[in-house]
């Protein structure tokens, strides 16, 4: 296939996309390792601001103020919604307020608030930039409607997963679909990754790398392996965050040895990865034959070392909270480096 003006635009497009992804994730993870998750209770908006407030007297009720519908203020420790457009006058008054019926999450914390918010935004960009994609996929279908088909099936998963951001919020950040929120965000960033490089290895005419049937089936298994490490890496985050909850935040110190033995398992399966993963690069560096693929090998040996040595510190070190966000995009650069790799060989004999 003929590389054309399109073909250039896509790979444009896809590259800023693909950064989004990787920079909402890290936003996402910030959010859990801040507790900034209900730092807007509501949602789309943020306290029934399009831009949140910046100091508690925005929240708090104000006598002769001008009310919007929707807007809110917490007092006496709840939550509540104006019911419409009003005036206040020197005293609250209950009739023009009703309690927030989602759910009783009544604090405010201005950089939890923020930090949310730029969550939001970021997702709200990257929104923008998938259907952008899509579109741009649309321009070249006649060359490649594969590309086309999966990215229609990325705008389902990106409505999905905006639908259940605010299921997330409305539920007072129920730990499971916290959890089923950042897999959906996975499969995105194979949505992404998958489009992109199609339109690399076509427009450019490259030959993929033949690695042979066995070592094209252990990095079959490195990626899912991968997959099951991030879901076993959840697990054990939810689990931290239910004791974070009970013990108020302290004694970080003892946090490790309430885990349960899905903890066990994640450390376990880490040393298959390692092995796994430094197996295959010394491999695929004598075998790949162009220079994006050889990067993405040496990709894999520098992420996996980072990735373990982090893991080791957290495990001696009481899960200092910026590690969390750094192991996650740690993991899953390390998914979509073995995707790509997956896409650029071939596990067949080329004569």
């Amino acid at each position: 296939m003929e590389s054309t003006r399109y073909d250039i635009k896509f790979l444009k497009v896809a590259s800023v996309t693909l950064v989004l992804l990787y920079l909402v994730i890290i936003a996402g993870s910030i959010v859990r390792a801040t507790g900034s998750g209900m730092g807007c209770p509501d949602w789309p908006k943020c306290f029934g601001y399009y831009i949140p407030p910046t100091n508690p007297a925005q929240i708090e009720f104000q006598e002769s103020h001008a009310y919007k519908k929707s807007m809110m203020i917490i007092v006496k420790d709840t939550l509540w919604l104006s019911k419409a457009d009003f005036t206040s006058a020197k005293k609250f008054d209950y009739s023009n307020w009703e309690k927030y019926p989602v759910h009783n999450y009544a604090k405010f914390f201005v950089m939890q608030t923020w930090v949310e918010y730029v969550n939001r935004l970021i997702g709200a960009v990257n929104a923008f930039a998938l259907l952008a994609l899509l579109l741009v996929a649309l321009l070249r279908i006649k060359n490649d409607r594969i590309t086309f088909f999966v990215l229609v099936a990325g705008m389902c998963v990106m409505a999905f997963v905006i639908w259940l951001g605010a299921v997330v919020v409305h539920t007072n950040l129920a730990p499971q679909k916290i959890t089923f929120h950042m897999l959906s965000s996975l499969a995105l960033l194979g949505v992404v990754i998958f489009s992109h490089t199609r339109v690399s290895v076509l427009a450019n005419k490259l030959v993929k790398s033949s690695v042979g049937k066995n070592i094209h089936f252990l990095l079959t298994a490195a990626l899912l392996l991968t997959i099951l490490q991030i879901v076993f890496g959840t697990q054990v985050r939810q689990q931290i965050d239910v004791i974070n909850l009970d013990s108020g935040g302290l004694m970080r110190e003892t946090w490790i040895s309430k885990l349960n033995r899905i903890y066990l398992v994640h450390q376990l399966t880490a040393m298959i990865v390692v092995f796994l993963n430094g197996y295959l690069f010394f491999k695929l560096k004598r075998i790949v034959n162009d220079s994006t693929t050889k990067i993405l090998v040496y990709g894999i040996l520098l992420v996996i070392l980072l990735e373990y040595a982090l893991g080791v510190f957290i495990h001696n070190f009481s899960i200092p909270a910026f590690s969390q966000p750094i192991h996650l995009i740690l993991a899953l650069l390390l998914f979509g480096i073995q995707f790509g790799l997956l896409q650029r060989t071939t596990r067949k004999i080329l004569i």
